[in-house]
Formats: structure tokens, sequence, C-alpha cells
């Protein structure tokens, strides 16, 4: 009852069908546990999950949810699917269970197509589960009861099926591995679980068991070397199998723990290597690291600080509250000043309202402020407990709000906080619960009571409401931040506690930015805490003091449009604006090339727009210099604004610069260190740091990683030719094209139908011919092998075959010397080409102007006919003039070359 869970793994990697036996097991890799989002109260039974190109994921729990990398809520739409798939141009192929449909759907959502009907003709369904999408946008849906899976073009034609009752029981789900094999998941009926490869043709290529166990309820997924990763409902764990079908490792255990499962019911993988589970009954998402590197964020800056203490236009006397409205306007609770003062996004003073009083436009002790998209001001008016309503310029348009504890009284209230469909929520402290207002005030809803269980709070301080309708709630006195829908139903609480991030204490207000990061003013450490929408810490600034990056008491923030975060710095009566760092999106791998590329996608830095107080003038991006990164650095303390935690570069190497643009994200093509292959996973880590004209004002990322491939394999050595003279066969080929080429393999058979295997190879080497000595009339197979291991095609020459020389009329006689080729050489590289009469013993000789000898290469052993040898084998040869010697015998050419950087 799953459907496709990776299914990008095939579309980010060009390949030709090689078996799967050619391919080496990976070493077991177990993924390291990194962020969960979702609760019970959040998220229904979700079933299926998948990860789209850009690390957005996919849920399915009868409609379908829309997440980025962090857990947080990107979009939700009303379509009923039994599973999730994703084509490359970012569409959504739905497959409908019950109505034996398929449906595509743009990436906003909108109906493009439908194909199919019930029965068991071409085209029509019984029960289809699961879909898959290939590189060319084809549609592979598996039709469970019809026991087969059906292949259609992009626009829904049917084009073949393959699958049977002799080779498919009940399948369920179905995915694309890195060489474009069909690999499809059959639970069974309780028994017989087991996952089949077929080839993109339909033919069957092999299958492997699962555990003795039920797996009608369970998924599974591939990631980018095609390992497989099995979501065992019944067993609470993750299975993951080599190509092959060997058990490489496994993880879980029941519980609601980090790294434990409640029946899991799908996996998803992206692009850098990450795991997303789906755990069924803890409604939840856990996301696993396969590089074992933790979550972190770096550290900001901060870019402009406004007022200083004392009474005057644009100065202040413990503030208590900051908020800021569309246009990027600074509102201030001037606490102790008993007034609001509006300032620019750039800090510049505009005006101020109010003074000590009770009348209309008064105020005692105001503590919070909120602005909404109407253009209204709202002041928490704290000792008069009462809520005032201005407009953005500071004219009085009304209040409400009466001393006691009836709906709309209240009594001490300190935070507010407006949506984006301009209610208001008031965090109303001393009756701890939460009210939700219209703008004009009417009384809508409440929840909370005096405790410590879920739903209750201690003193709520504070509350924000993010883009996507989740309301946090600053529960001070319980020292924590709880979590619930627009209308008061609870959704999680947050503990901090053995974290690095350490425990809140007496936390005292908390935001959310646009892209659904939250912030809390952490009161008595004197710092702000950044965490993911669904709780994971993400970095923490400040520290006790009045300097550049210290904070003393903070007890407002506020996040404006870009993603910049004000603080209101209490006791050092001033309001400090943060610019944020970019942050790494993802690192995936450069699909069709030959490997040791990236493309890194990062999202901006919020100081990369108009009046952020820092002019970013590009991205510096840098590659840690060893391939498996480490624990990520984090932002702790109270570190100075120039000297993040990542502003040494010891260990890491710039790469590009990308100019700064204010775009919300950038993309760009990287060089790596080394390829991921199936027995090494090599992980490259990169961090971005935002820079500006000052060199000491600078913005660094955490670090992000992922893994390359070559996605090539070289092509099939051509001409490869044979002859028998002299009593050995001689067998030629040319050079391979390939620039990552490392070696040829040569294997004998006895019929042309033979399976190479390392018993019967009979050569390894990077020449291009070889002298068999044994007896003629067998077949060989060829092949050329990249840097990565990747293997091409297999070259076959039999009896009868014939060597392909300059004189056909007297093959494998001649002796020549042709020199390099090309010449001049480049690149270090010098493949130099000559032929022999025989497999009598020969010399291949370089010499330096001076007559010195640089290398000598014995060659006779390549036997009669023509050869290319490669003389940079053992190193890239320096540039500069040189003389080639060949000698067999009394015979001696020599040939100048020149070899060019």
């Amino acid at each position: 009852m799953r459907s496709i869970a990776c299914p990008l793994a095939g579309l980010l990697l060009a390949a030709t069908l090689v078996p799967v036996t050619a391919r080496p097991s990976p070493a077991p890799v177990t993924p390291t546990f990194e962020l969960k989002w979702g609760s019970p109260y959040e998220l229904g039974s979700v079933t299926n999950v998948a990860v789209d190109a850009l690390g957005n994921v996919y849920l399915d729990e009868g409609g379908i949810l829309k997440y980025d990398r962090m857990g947080n809520r990107l979009a939700s739409w009303n379509i009923i699917s039994r599973c999730i798939a994703l084509d490359p141009a970012g569409n959504l192929i739905a497959v409908n269970y019950d109505g034996d449909r398929v449906r595509k759907y743009s990436g906003s959502g909108a109906l493009l197509l439908e194909w199919g009907a019930s029965g068991s003709g071409n085209g029509q369904f019984n029960g289809p589960l699961g879909a898959a999408v290939d590189r060319a946008g084809n549609v592979y849906v598996v039709d469970s009861n019809n026991a087969r899976v059906q292949k259609f073009s992009s626009g829904g034609v049917y084009l073949s099926q393959f699958g049977s009752i002799a080779n498919l029981w009940w399948p369920s789900e179905v995915e694309i591995d890195p060489d474009g094999n069909v690999v499809v998941f059959d639970p069974g009926f309780y028994t017989n679980a087991k996952v089949v490869r077929f080839a993109p043709s339909g033919a069957y290529l092999a299958s492997w068991p699962l555990p003795a166990g039920d797996f009608t309820d369970g998924g599974f997924g591939l990631d980018a070397m095609g390992n497989v990763y099995v979501a065992d409902h019944d067993g609470s764990r993750v299975l993951k199998y080599a190509a092959d079908g060997t058990l490489l490792t496994q993880w879980g255990s029941f519980g609601y723990g980090d790294g434990q499962f409640n029946a899991p019911s799908d996996v998803a993988c992206d692009a850098a290597g990450n795991l997303y589970v789906t755990d069924y009954d803890a409604r939840r998402v856990q996301k696993f690291s396969g590089a074992g590197a933790p979550v972190a964020e770096g550290a900001p800056l901060p870019v402009l600080t406004i007022g200083a203490f004392g009474g005057g236009a644009g100065q202040m006397n413990g503030p208590w509250g900051v908020g800021t409205d569309d246009a990027g306007n600074v509102y201030v609770a001037d606490t102790q000043n008993n007034r609001v003062q509006k300032f620019s996004a750039t800090g510049a003073y505009l005006t101020q309202w109010g003074a000590f009083g009770t009348g209309n436009g008064q105020f005692d002790g105001p503590r919070s402020v909120c602005a909404d998209h109407l253009g209204n001001v709202f002041v928490v008016d704290g000792n008069n407990n009462r809520i005032q309503r201005f407009t953005r310029n500071g004219a009085y348009l009304g209040q409400w709000g009466t001393p006691g504890n009836g709906d709309g009284q209240f009594d001490s209230p300190a935070g507010i906080a407006c949506d984006a469909a301009n209610y208001v929520y008031v965090a109303d402290y001393s009756n701890s619960r939460i009210q939700k207002f219209t703008t004009l005030g009417a009384f809508a809803l409440k929840w909370g009571s005096p405790g410590f269980g879920n739903g209750q709070f201690n003193g709520p301080y504070g509350v924000a409401v993010s883009a996507s309708g989740r309301v946090f709630v600053v529960d001070q006195m319980n020292n924590r931040i709880q979590q619930f829908t627009d209308y008061g139903s609870f959704l999680g609480a947050w503990t901090t506690a053995g974290t690095p991030a350490g425990s809140l204490a007496r936390p005292a207000s908390v935001t959310a930015d646009a892209i659904g990061n939250v912030y809390v003013a952490d009161y008595a450490n004197h710092r702000i805490v950044r965490f993911s929408s669904g709780g994971t810490p993400l970095a923490w600034w400040g520290g006790f003091g009045a300097g550049g990056g210290q904070l003393n008491a903070p007890i407002g923030i506020s996040a404006d449009a870009a993603g910049n975060v004000y603080i209101a710095d209490t006791n050092n009566s001033r309001v400090v604006k943060y610019a944020m760092p970019a942050s790494v999106a993802l690192v995936s791998d450069v699909g069709n090339d030959q490997g040791r590329q990236a493309q890194i996608r990062f999202l901006r830095s919020t100081a990369d727009a108009p009046g952020s107080g820092l002019t970013i003038t590009g991205y510096e991006i840098y590659r840690r210099n060893d391939p498996l990164p480490g624990p990520a650095a984090r932002a702790t303390g109270a570190g100075s604004a120039a000297a993040p935690a990542s502003a040494q570069l010891a260990g890491w190497t710039w790469v590009a610069t990308v100019p700064a643009h204010g775009e919300s994200e950038y993309n760009v093509v990287i060089p790596t260190l080394a390829d991921a292959t199936n027995t090494a996973l090599e992980y490259s880590a990169f961090m971005v740091r935002a820079a500006s004209a000052d060199p000491y004002s600078f913005l660094d990322s955490a670090p992000g990683q992922g893994y390359t491939m070559d996605n090539l394999p070289p092509p099939a050595p051509a001409p490869f030719t044979a002859s028998f003279s002299g009593g050995a066969t001689n067998l030629h080929w040319g050079v391979s094209p390939a620039a990552d080429f490392a070696t040829f393999r040569l294997h004998r058979g006895a019929t042309p139908d033979f399976v190479p295997t390392p018993g019967n190879r009979i050569a390894a080497t990077a020449d291009t011919g070889f002298a068999d000595t044994g007896a003629p009339g067998g077949y060989y197979k060829l092949t050329a092998v990249d840097r990565n291991g990747r293997q091409s095609p297999f070259a076959v020459v039999g009896p009868g075959q014939t060597t392909d020389v300059d004189d056909p009329g007297a093959p494998g006689l001649e002796f020549a010397l042709r020199g390099s080729r090309p010449n001049p050489a480049r690149g270090g590289r010098l493949n130099v080409e000559f032929a022999l009469p025989s497999a009598a013993p020969a010399v291949l000789e370089l010499m330096d102007l001076a007559g010195r000898q640089v290398s000598r290469t014995p060659v006779g052993a390549l036997g009669a006919g023509r050869h290319v040898v490669d003389l940079s084998r053992g190193g890239a040869v320096p540039a500069g003039i040189y003389f080639l010697r060949l000698r067999q015998g009394d015979l001696e050419a020599t040939r100048r070359t020149v070899v060019l950087d």
C-alpha cells in the first residue's frame, strides 16, 4: 500500500544497463538520526513519502503535504492518492487505488492529466498502488491485483507491461535504479516478500527474499547508489540492502525515541544521501544523514543597532517588544518610556506615540507589538490589561480588554502576534491561556489552563504564528515552547535537555520567519536560539554583555519579511538587527557526466536584500579538504560578529564565487574531491560565505554535504581485433577516449557466451595490445574500466577474426614508431603509437634533449601489431621537448615529441 519512495534516485543519474553482479557490495553504513517533525496532533497516518530534485519532502496522508528539508510546511493539496511520484519537471504523479486511475498534477497542485480505467487490459488497472518516473519522463505504474507493472509515456499513453504471477505476487511499489532498471517491491500476502529487478525492456533480471514477516504495510526506496531501503512495518526497523540483495545494515526498534519506530511505512532519499522515514503510528517523519553530520546553522551577524539609553526621540529605556510590518518598518514597545517608536528598516527614526496613563493612546507598561497586513498596529498595554489598535503612523483606532479572566479579559497580558488571516493572538500571562481575536477585538476562541501537561501553561509570555498557521507559545515558567494549530489543538512541546543548545531559561518571546524557522529570546541565558519548525535546535548566539553580538536580558524578538531578526535587548536599552547566513539546501550529483562535480543549491542570506544594513557582494563557496565531513561547526557563546564559528578556513579550499543579486536561491556547479562508489561513499562538504565590501563582515553557512558520481561508463573498446602469429594470438584495440579511463580488462573463454569473471581474466592493462601465448581458437572479451570502477560493455573477438593493421597483406609484420597521439601532447598525458613485427623483447624509451633517460617501458610482450602505450601512467609528464626511441633486436626508430601543460 505504499508508492515510490525515492523517485528521483534514478532521475539524477545517467546510466546504461549493467548486470547487478558487476557491482561490488558497498561498505555497510548505518545512517545517523538528524531531525524529526510531526505528531499525532498534526499528521494523519502517513503512508508514503517522496523527495523532489530540490530536496523538498512530500507526504501522503490522505492529502499531499509539502515540506522543506527542515520540516517546515510549504504547501498542501487535497489530492486523493495512495502514492506520490515526481517527474523531471516537478509534476506530481498520484495513483488512485480505489478509482483505478493515475493523475498528473503540476507542482502547484493543478490537475494536468488523467488516465486509466478498471480492468485487466492494456492501460487498465485493478488496484494500482505505486508509481515511478524515469529520466525520460516515462511513468511506471504498479498494477497490484493484476500482478504487473505497466509503462506509459509522460502523456499517459500505454507503452508496454511486464511481470506476471510467476515473478510478482502482489507488487506495491516501484523504483528506477541508477542504471535505469526497474525495481519492484512485492510484499506478497503476509508471506514471501521480495524485491524484484527488471531491465528497462521488462526482462526479468533477479530477485531476493526479505526476512520472514509481514511487509504488506511497509515500503521501500533506493538511493543514488542503487542501495535498497525497506521499511519493516511490523518489525519497527529499516533494512538496507546492496543492489545485489546483500543485507548491509539495519537500524531501529519499537519506540518513540530518536531513531526508533512505531510501524514505519515508507522510506525516501534525497540526492545528498539523506533518508526520510515515515513513522506510521507515531505520525511523524524522521530524517537520517548518511554522512553522519549533525544539523547546524551558521551564526548571524548584527548589522544594525537602534537606540541608546534615554528618553529622547530614538532613545529607549528598557524596551520589551519589537515588531515589523510588510514595508520593513520597525515598531518598538519602549516600555519604561511608556510609548511606541517607529523606525525604518535602516534604523532611521520616523515617529512615536504614547505617554503614561490610562486614556486612549496612553500606556502603562507596553510589552509587545505586532502589525497585520491591513495596516493595523496592535500594542499590549500590560498594566492596563488591554490591547490598543493604531494606524501605522500612530493614530488611535480602538481598544479591547478589561481586567479579569472572562472571554476578552486579561490578567497581565504579555505577548501578541498577528497571522496571515489577520487574526490577533494574545498571551494572557497570569490567566495561563492564549486568546484569539479579530482585528476589531471580537473574541474568537481560547485555549490553555494552569499546569505542566500538554496544552497547559505556567506563564505564557510570548506567542508567534508561522506562515503555515502554526502557533508557537513561550511557556515561560515551564521553560519550553509549545506548538498548536491556529484553532488551539496541541501539536507538541520542545525540550532542549540533552542537546548542545542546553535548556531554555525563562524564555520571553518567540517569532517565526517566512520559511518556518523559529527564534526564541532565551531571557535568562542572554541569548537567541534558532529552531526548525519541528523543534530541532539549529543555532544559538549572544552571551551576557553590551558588546557587539552580546545581549543583556533580551525580551522581544521579531522577524521581517526578508528573514532578518530584530531583538529587543532590554537591559541594554537598544534593538539589534541580525542578518542570517545563507543556508545550503542541497548538494547533489550532476547527472550524465563523468563525476567530480556537484550542484550546490543554497538559500540567500537575509542581508542579500535592500535595506538590510549590510551590502552582500557575493557568495564564496568553500570545500572541505577531506572527503568525509565531521561534525558541523555550530555558533555558540558570545563570539564577536566578525568571527562566527566557521570563520577560520584552515581545512577548507575556496572553489567558486557567485555574485549576489538578491535572488531567493542560487545554484552553481562546483568540483568535488572524489566520487562516491558502491564501496566508498565519498561525501564532500561545502560552506557558503556571504561576503561584503568589508572583509571582516561576512556570514558563514553551516556545512552542507552530498556525494557525486561518475554517471558515464567508458565506451566499449574499438576496434578490437586478433591474429595468430609467431605462436601467439596478438590482440589489439584502440585507445579509450574516456577522460577518466583507468584500465582495460581482457578475458578468455572457450565459447562465445562465456561469462567474464576474475578467474578467466588474462590481463589488466592500460596499453592497447596483448600477446596471448595460450592455445589458439579461443574467444576474447574486452572491457574498459574508469577510475571509479564503472565498466564499459564488452567488445568480443573470436576465431576467424583478423587484426586491423596498415598492411592487410602482411598483418603484424611492421616495425614503426609513429610518435605521440596527439603531437604536441597536452596536460601531461603522453600516448605513444607504434607497431611491432613480433613478440620479441622490445623497449620504448623517453629521453630529454640532453639524452638523459626519463622512462623505460618494456613493450615486447604486447605482441605483433599496432599498439598505443601511455607513458604518463606513473605520473604526468612535465612540459617540454623529448625524444622517443623504440628498439627491438637490431631494429630502432626515433621521433621527437612535445608535451604542453
